[in-house]
């Protein structure tokens, strides 16, 4: 009865677990997406009788994937672990968001933490490939990418490489970029260098120059403004509810800059004359109108700061934008744009306020279930000498003929053989492996008692004295195995599907 018992709740917790390990780690983050929509519904609101198609472009900001530099005071195995498990969350993320079958992507960049440093071509290869292998993308969707700060840098440094911006011209495409998506004027801009020009003499062919190019070609297509770093507001401006703690604040320092100069954005406001605006940089969402005098008019902007796509940058939710564009109508003006948030799982989250209470949990029910036998068998066994007399009785009456029912026919106690001396005393394996090497046979075993001292450790928690019998660490350690061996199973295949 205590060994079913044991199998019933070794057997609950592998189903527990099994459940937990499927929905957190693939299904929570499909349902995520499928709470998110793109925002067709305010454009579907004209009354255009052809009215197309819109086009939807998703917006990544700061994925900012790790490399060994990340984390300078980080011991390299763990830098290496927070390194796995933050690509393995980019994969479900980036996954996750493309069932919403995108028609065109846009990076705000910040796509390599460690873009901007100097390194070796080759070691640059490796990191570009591993970019490019968690962010896979169909050819037949069109993708476009700016430059953050930490991609070509921002500022001087020794650290930096003088080949950044050649290197990401080489892998991702121009630093500044303008293309047409349904009939809209995409602006794509160098950002850290037109910070870096902020009272300065324009660059020849910088980005300052790339923005007077546009403002004299007269074109009249809405535009649409991806920036890297956000534009300069009023210190604590309201970032909306989306936002999970703070404002967007002024300052600058070590190859960073959190938001351009007044006099840097309102060069972009009235030259671009922008009828929405992108940036990133920031991580966490934000949400700003601007206002600026263009032609002795007053015009008013919203700019969306997008959450980064990552769990480690410095927010619980990761998130990305929403972006649909039908061709505008300029017969009655209506609205050729709309956008939303969406937001995917917390994944820090799931780490510490699921899987650690409840592996913490499940420790204590092994850890009780365990102490539960042993306790009960010891108690049985301490009753078993008041039968005896009973059971010497019966078995001598039966030997004396008095009574010849054979179900009191006893086999004496004595009549076991003795197991054998050399045996006495061998630990029993807890694990064991037998191979052959160089034609013979060869046996590895691990005993329990090099555990005990494990299980005690695992059952100090229950309280009380702890059992110091062989038979419970055996036991603990077995259902331990027993339990876990199904969500590993499923971590493992679901990482290597994510990997492979």
């Amino acid at each position: 009865m205590d060994f079913a018992r044991n199998r019933l709740v070794v057997n609950a917790l592998r189903l527990l677990w099994t459940v937990l390990a499927v929905w957190y780690e693939h299904f929570i983050f499909l349902h995520s997406v499928r709470q998110c929509v793109w925002p067709d519904s305010k454009l579907q609101a004209r009354k255009d009788l052809f009215l197309p198609r819109p086009t939807h472009v998703l917006v990544v900001a700061d994925p900012q994937i790790l490399d060994h530099r990340s984390y300078p005071g980080r011991a390299p195995l763990l830098t290496y672990v927070s390194q796995l498990l933050v690509d393995l969350n980019l994969r479900k993320n980036w996954r996750a968001s493309l069932r919403l079958q995108p028609d065109v992507v846009v990076f705000l960049g910040d796509m390599m933490d460690g873009g901007r440093f100097a390194m070796s071509d080759s070691e640059y290869e490796q990191y570009y490939s591993r970019f490019k292998s968690i962010f896979s993308l169909d050819a037949s969707i069109p993708s476009y990418w700016i430059p953050g700060n930490h991609d070509t840098g921002l500022g001087t440094s020794d650290q930096f490489s003088r080949a950044a911006e050649a290197r990401y011209i080489s892998h991702f495409g121009p630093l500044n970029d303008r293309v047409t998506i349904a009939n809209h004027t995409v602006i794509l801009l160098d950002a850290p260098s037109f910070a870096e020009e902020d009272g300065h003499a324009p660059a020849q062919g910088g980005p300052s120059e790339f923005v007077m190019l546009y403002a004299n070609s007269k074109d009249q297509d809405p535009v649409v403004l991806f920036t890297h770093i956000p534009l300069s507001r009023p210190e604590g401006s309201d970032c909306g509810p989306y936002r999970e703690r703070g404002t967007i604040r002024k300052g600058a320092g070590f190859g960073y800059q959190n938001t351009l100069g007044k006099s840097a954005s309102d060069f972009l406001l009235q030259n671009l004359q922008p009828s929405v605006i992108f940036s990133g940089d920031d991580h966490d969402y934000c949400e700003y109108t601007h206002s600026y005098v263009s032609g002795g008019k007053t015009r008013h902007v919203r700019e969306v700061t997008v959450k980064s796509l990552s769990m480690a940058m410095g927010i619980r939710q990761p998130g990305i934008q929403l972006l649909s564009l039908v061709p505008p109508d300029p017969m009655h003006g209506s609205l050729s744009h709309s956008d939303s948030l969406c937001l995917l799982p917390d994944q820090l989250g799931i780490y510490l306020s699921t899987y650690i209470p409840f592996l913490v949990f499940s420790l204590l029910v092994i850890c009780f279930a365990n102490i539960y036998k042993i306790r009960t068998s010891q108690y049985s066994a301490s009753l078993a000498p008041s039968y005896a007399p009973l059971s010497s009785a019966l078995r001598s009456h039966s030997d004396s003929g008095r009574h010849g029912d054979a179900w009191l026919n006893y086999p004496p106690e004595d009549d076991a053989l003795p197991r054998p001396a050399a045996f006495k005393n061998a630990p029993r394996p807890l694990y064991s492996w037998t191979f052959v090497l160089l034609s013979r046979r060869r046996r590895i075993s691990i005993s329990a008692d090099s555990m005990s001292s494990l299980a005690s450790l695992l059952c100090g928690c229950c309280g009380g004295d702890v059992p110091k019998s062989r038979g419970t660490a055996r036991g603990i350690l077995y259902d331990v195995r027993d339990v876990a061996v199904f969500p590993l199973a499923i971590f493992g295949v679901l990482a290597w599907w994510m990997f492979r």
